[in-house]
């Protein structure tokens, strides 16, 4: 459903009355859509499949004579089309290396392919040349939208040979003339039985059918590890850019080197299928035939295969022709040395006649010549490699470093492209007779065996840079000892002992090496440096008071903004809550406002924006995305907000080719001088790197205060570190700043007009990792009775194929207007039922909003997309755009993907635009292939988009009736239906956080099967931000990729095996408990007198009946009293007696614990089990 082809020809009617017939029964016109696009390359019968050329019917073109075409396709066949080399992109670099190419004709039309049928014919027969029956493989792979892995740009399939190359098909045709058809056709070798079987399809379908539980049973370990360990993506092949690029764009050439790195991962993962021993099948043969093509592969491999490329870096016109020539006329074998024949060339030791390139010889000779021998031997050595000439010239043109890469060749995966793999380098190096016959490598760049400390440095480089990407800024020692022992254990190599410290010196050339008493990690040094700059600034800052301190009666200011409520306590307590706040983040050079939702973070900005002496200091607005800067700018007049991309691009430190922030050289900064206010909102979105880059650029000594506000306990930033949350936790812990550097808003006022409580605000609480209200626990007995209060409505659904029809009951029941139809209240819940009103007034698309975890699955946002767009009626392609996969019609709701500047209509004027930034297509026409998009935050005006189909081209735009939880982050809307399934690699306490916290007015939670599971994800195992590693002002690692470092505030570890509890003086009680060898429970269920309630902790009397005990913190919070003295008449109320068999200890006002007094409770309790 994500690759265009399917889209433009599914028909869910049609296939369901197709279902389960075999294709070779079938008319050629019943064939589903998945025909092409692969989806019977397993066919065990023939079928056959009609071709029509796209250009048929325009009675314009010479293809109007070009005739429906009938092809028998045989069993274990697949398509292939290689786009790559049919687009008029390629075509200079196509006559380059191809220079006999017949020339393309001009098209009477715009088109981004060739035209001419000989041309065309030429790149398709030279395609199939170098593909040779029983010799050449072929890998079936699928992209993202695949079952096995939401995330993966490339999911490997299986492996095969080519069994038989089928000629190009030519279309039949009513003329003397014709055109090749670009699909072609190859039979392979896979079978559904792995003795018969040359190759193999890896078993995702049979694993996904396994329960969860056999895999916890057998293995101890989930489906989703289990999985994993057998998958096939980029990251088990060094997630290289160049294997990428082979698998994409259709059909490409894989080349020796990439298909060693696949094969070598794919002996990984049937290895992994073996030792599991869950499916059935002769996977021993298929790890013989593996270990069979990777000795095929290389006798078949030269020792210089990037010769031509890097003849190419140094200005030789026919370098792919020279080669070219020098191997057909057998001056150079496969295992030759290509140098050696060229020089021979140059010097007429060898003379081809009749080629075009023999007036310029005399020139390459008087070139090669004068070239330095070192310059010649870097040549040589980067020719070892699989890299292209922009590679290759960035090496050759630093004669500075030659000596170093000659000395160290894995200097190119360390600096330079990173996206080239140490395993690329290695099939360079390492000395492989069977890859480079005579020419085997030589000292000093010849590396001999795979423990060699270059090498190694370069695999811990590279795993750095990838778990950076996933959030880590450093590893423990101990779990890249773990990584690098998996790594040589492929080639039953073993690790030393203590390696990676015996080489510390030559490591930390690269690296840091961070120690503490007991432990030690290593780290980029990119990433140390950026900490140790933000740590000094950051406390420096948070621990002055501002030059010019401002006098404001900020409990006045704070009134005027909520409509203050005298009469009302909770907006008393809002009140004191708020100015205490304010007067925090006025007094310091660095302060943070945070608070869970609904506390009025958002009122606390508006009055501090009111203070007509912060505006003439002037005040400058940052937020991390388009609709965060929107509702920022709304909370002051005459003050714009940006994005941060949109100001560090203003001051030059922001790079759009790449889409990050940057720090420019010296001469080339900008740095900000201006407003002595800078407020930034959402910071738990921005990355260790963005929150350095952006200090970076401003110049800190003009600037009066930095005032940074977010919500800690929300989603973690897409990248490297939390820097945010690290800061929260370090100002919370310092004795002197937790008072006065980070204002903590506790009041909730959200529901100050509204009355009662909130019961999203409740439920959110539980995965806020804050400690929530005593009496919290109701919200899911609520939940399971169906007593819950206006704000929030549960839902369940069982299973996926049911999920449509409760989705469409749920939006029956709870959208507004029952009197009209489900269309017509869709549309005005996100204000189109009038387009016009909604063009003045953009802001109503964002009334109602679904939000899903995921993208691909049947949850996931693309197909919730589409149930709306049928229940909308929005299903006649002709009145729509194609933007792959998905069409878009007039009204659908839209949102932008990327960060771009777009003109706009009708004032011309050029608006950023933002990744997130919500809208809708208030024109659309089919027939003039456009769409006009409105944005919220700019009325009146409107965005040209226009088609696009291609499968490996990033969409600007797509649907956003449902959207994914982390595409809302720094959003909020009046509605929210959060789809919620209970499993999934992507599941975290901080996922659903945010989702909870999106809602402002009302929470429709369709969760699957009962919601009680979600009480598990309250846990602090399951937060995603507790996993991450970070050594911004506390060092925070993890010994082992299984464990779960200690993190101050968030993390509590209890000596009782396994056991995480919500605060430190929980920590304390277990310990002693568990010294005290007194059995106990954390956090069960009881059920008493038919009211279930969740105590701290439980114990079991010697009658067989409970004895609880409840540990109070925040009792000076009169909110948090108010909720245990609620607690408490309940616990009276279903027979529980202070100091009978319910049993209470207190944190004190400075936050201390008396220990005395736990241990008589403890010894109490003890008398009486």
């Amino acid at each position: 459903m994500t690759l265009h082809n399917i889209l433009e020809h599914k028909n869910n009617l049609d296939e369901d009355r197709i279902a389960s017939k075999k294709w070779g029964d079938l008319k050629p016109e019943q064939l589903p859509a998945c025909k092409g696009e692969n989806g019977g390359f397993m066919n065990e019968e023939s079928y056959k499949r009609i071709f029509v050329h796209v250009y048929a019917n325009n009675k314009q073109l010479p293809h109007s004579q070009l005739l429906p075409t009938a092809v028998d396709v045989p069993a274990f066949s697949a398509f292939g089309i290689p786009f790559r080399y049919l687009s008029k992109a390629s075509q200079e670099d196509m006559d380059t290396k191809y220079p006999g190419l017949s020339r393309d004709e001009e098209p009477p039309f715009r088109t981004s392919w060739i035209f001419g049928a000989q041309r065309q014919r030429d790149i398709l027969h030279w395609f199939l040349k170098d593909v040779v029956e029983h010799e050449s493989l072929v890998v079936f792979y699928c992209k993202n939208g695949n079952p096995v892995d939401e995330d993966a740009a490339r999911v490997i399939v299986g492996l095969g040979e080519v069994s038989r190359v089928h000629d190009v098909i030519e279309f039949d045709s009513a003329a003397d003339y014709t055109y090749p058809a670009w699909d072609l056709m190859i039979e392979h070798s896979i079978r559904p039985s792995l003795k018969e079987s040359n190759g193999f399809l890896l078993p995702y379908k049979e694993y996904l059918a396994i329960d969860e539980q056999i895999f916890k049973d057998k293995l101890h370990i989930s489906k989703n590890a289990a999985i994993n360990e057998i998958k096939l993506t980029l990251d088990k092949v060094g997630n290289s850019q160049k294997i990428f690029d082979e698998l994409s764009y259709g059909c490409d050439k894989i080349s020796h080197h990439s298909m060693l790195i696949i094969l070598s991962a794919a002996r990984d993962s049937v290895e992994a299928v073996i030792r599991h021993g869950l499916v059935g099948g002769d996977w021993k043969r298929q790890l013989r035939w593996i270990d069979l093509q990777i000795g095929n592969i290389k006798k078949a491999s030269g020792p210089f295969p990037g010769f031509a490329e890097a003849l190419r870096a140094i200005g030789v016109n026919y370098a792919y022709l020279i080669e070219h020539d020098l191997r057909i006329s057998k001056h150079l074998t496969p295992k030759g040395n290509p140098w050696m024949a060229y020089s021979d060339l140059l010097s007429d030791k060898i003379q081809i006649s009749g080629v075009a390139y023999n007036s310029e010889l005399g020139y390459y000779k008087a070139y090669w010549h004068a070239t330095a021998d070192k310059q010649k031997q870097v040549l040589m050595l980067l020719s070892r490699f699989e890299l292209d000439s922009t590679q290759i010239k960035y090496w050759v043109e630093r004669p500075e470093s030659y000596d170093d890469l000659l000395a160290n060749p894995y200097l190119i995966c360390e600096e330079g492209d990173t996206s080239i793999s140490t395993q690329m380098v290695d099939y360079g190096v390492i000395p492989d007779v069977q890859i480079q016959g005579d020419w085997i490598p030589e000292a000093p760049s010849c590396v001999d065996t795979l423990i060699d400390q270059r090498r190694i440095r370069s695999l811990v480089i590279e795993k750095l840079r990838f778990q950076a990407d996933l959030g880590d800024t450093l590893l423990s020692m101990r779990e890249l000892d773990s990584f690098l022992k998996e790594e040589l254990d492929k080639d039953k190599m073993l690790l030393p002992p203590y390696y990676l410290l015996k080489v510390g010196s030559f490591m930390q050339e690269k690296l840091e090496y961070i120690k503490t008493e007991d432990s030690v990690s290593i780290q980029l040094r990119e990433f140390t440096d950026m900490e140790r700059w933000l740590q000094k600034r950051l406390s420096a800052r948070a621990a002055k008071d501002v030059k010019e301190p401002l006098s404001e009666d900020w409990a006045s200011l704070v009134k005027n903004t909520i409509a203050f409520d005298a009469s009302n306590p909770q907006s008393v307590m809002a009140v004191k809550d708020q100015a205490k706040a304010l007067g925090i983040i006025s007094s310091r050079r660095l302060s943070v406002l945070t608070g869970p939702a609904g506390t009025g973070k958002t009122t606390v900005v508006k009055a501090f924006l009111s203070s007509k002496c912060v505006m003439e200091e002037g005040v400058l607005l940052l937020a991390p995305t388009g609709k965060a800067r929107v509702r920022l700018g709304s909370m002051a007049s005459n003050t714009q907000a940006l994005t941060v991309a949109q100001f560090l691009t203003k001051q030059g430190f922001f790079d759009w080719s790449t889409m990050s922030a940057y720090i420019p050289a010296k001469d080339k900064q900008r740095k900000y001088v201006g407003a002595k206010n800078i407020v930034i909102d959402e910071c738990s979105m921005l990355t260790l790197s963005d929150f350095y880059v952006l200090l970076n650029a401003i110049d800190l000594k003009t600037v009066n205060r930095i005032i940074l506000i977010g919500d800690p306990y929300q989603l973690p930033p897409i990248g490297e570190g939390r820097p945010f949350f690290d800061l929260c936790s370090f100002l919370d812990n310092d004795s002197k700043l937790r008072t006065t550097a980070i204002a903590h808003l506790h009041t909730i006022v959200r529901t100050i007009h509204q009355g009662g409580q909130s019961d999203i605000l409740t439920l959110a609480s539980w995965f806020s990792g804050n400690q929530v209200a005593k009496d919290a626990d109701e919200i899911f007995e609520k939940i399971r009775k169906g007593s819950l209060d206006s704000d929030l409505k549960v839902y369940s659904w069982k299973t996926a194929d049911e999920l449509k029809q409760c989705l469409l009951n749920v939006l029956e029941k709870e959208l507004p207007f029952s009197e009209l139809s489900i269309p017509e209240r869709i549309r005005k819940s996100i204000g189109m039922d009038d387009t016009y009103f909604a063009m003045e007034h953009p802001e109503m698309v964002e009334g109602f909003q679904v939000l899903t975890p995921v993208k691909n699955p049947v949850w996931g946002s693309l197909q919730l997309n589409k149930y709306f767009q049928e229940w909308l009626g929005n299903t006649n392609v002709k009145f729509a755009i194609e933007v792959a996969p998905e069409y878009i019609y007039h009204g659908d709701k839209i949102i932008q993907l990327q960060n771009e500047k777009r003109e706009s209509y009708p004032s011309k004027l050029k608006f950023q635009l933002s990744n997130g930034q919500i809208g809708f297509a208030g024109y659309v026409s089919g027939k003039y292939k456009r769409a006009s998009i409105v944005f919220n935050g700019i009325p009146n005006e409107s965005f040209s988009y226009f088609p696009s189909s291609s499968d490996d081209v990033a969409v600007p735009i797509e649907l956003a009736y449902a959207i994914t939880i982390h595409k809302s982050q720094g959003s909020d809307f009046d509605t929210v239906l959060v789809v919620l399934p209970k499993s999934g690699q992507i599941l975290s306490r901080e996922l659903i956080y945010t989702a909870l916290t999106r809602a402002k007015k009302k929470l429709i939670l369709l969760v699957e099967d009962s919601p009680q599971w979600m009480l598990e994800y309250t846990k602090p195992q399951y937060s995603v931000m507790a996993h991450r590693n970070t050594n911004l002002f506390k060092y925070s690692v993890r010994e082992s990729k299984v464990d779960v470092p200690h993190i101050e505030g968030l993390i509590h570890k209890t000596l009782k095996d396994g056991l995480l509890v919500r605060s430190k003086s929980e920590v304390i009680i277990a310990n002693m408990l568990y010294e005290a060898n007194i059995d106990f429970e954390y956090e069960k269920f009881l059920e008493e007198k038919g009211k279930r309630f969740l105590p701290d902790f439980t114990f079991e009397d010697a009658a067989g009946d409970p004895i609880i005990w409840e540990h109070l913190g925040m009792l000076s919070n009169p909110a948090y009293k108010e909720s245990w003295d609620k607690k408490l008449a309940f616990y009276k109320s279903i027979g529980f007696e202070e100091g009978t068999n319910l049993f209470t200890t207190i944190d004190h006002e400075n936050g201390s614990i008396d220990s005395d007094e736990i241990k008589e409770v403890l010894q109490t309790i003890e008398d009486l089990l």
